[in-house]
């Protein structure tokens, strides 16, 4: 079976219940959907009231909730669409331009950015209403330098990190 999730797509993770979770870019207006497995439209981000919701910079996927760092604002979001009375809960955050996230209990890390700190390593505490930053560093390969030219995803508590030229991957656990 095979079914189209639109143009512009960032981010594409499947979930533990199978459904395909698609972060657009470009500005698109489909935001953030989930999908079912056999292409049925399951939930969007139009009537989430996510602030600044054009460019879906970093998506995590853990369980069947998704986690998500969108562009203008960057808020920290958490997607929860079996929660109907509120399927997301949104916290202010200043980290901008980060490319992947991680979240572990009321921990949270941010990895990316613009210019000089694309490759910053920010962390933060989940308070009721924003993310608390409590250290920045940058992220390195073992035994080197940043990364360079990479790939990222988060997923749960992890992120990782494909660098050129893309045959292995590490893992930085903000569980550990």
């Amino acid at each position: 079976m095979s079914f189209s999730v639109g143009d512009a797509i960032e981010h594409r993770l499947v979930d533990e219940a199978s459904h395909i979770w698609v972060g657009h870019f470009d500005e698109n207006p489909a935001g953030i959907r989930r999908w079912s497995a056999t292409g049925q439209l399951a939930w969007t981000s139009d009537s989430a009231r996510i602030p600044g919701l054009f460019d879906c910079y970093a998506l995590n996927v853990s369980g069947t909730a998704a986690w998500a760092c969108p562009y203008t604002d960057f808020p920290l979001v958490e997607i929860r669409p079996n929660r109907p009375d509120r399927p997301a809960t949104v916290w202010a955050n200043r980290v901008r331009g980060a490319r992947a996230v991680a979240v572990h209990g009321d921990r949270v890390a941010f990895y990316g950015g613009y210019g000089e700190e694309r490759d910053r390593l920010a962390h933060g505490e989940l308070t009721e209403t924003s993310v608390e930053p409590t250290d920045v560093g940058l992220l390195t390969v073992p035994h080197g330098p940043a990364p360079g030219r990479r790939r990222v995803v988060g997923r749960g508590s992890k992120i990782y990190v494909q660098a050129e030229p893309f045959t292995a991957w590490g893992v930085f656990d903000l569980s550990g």
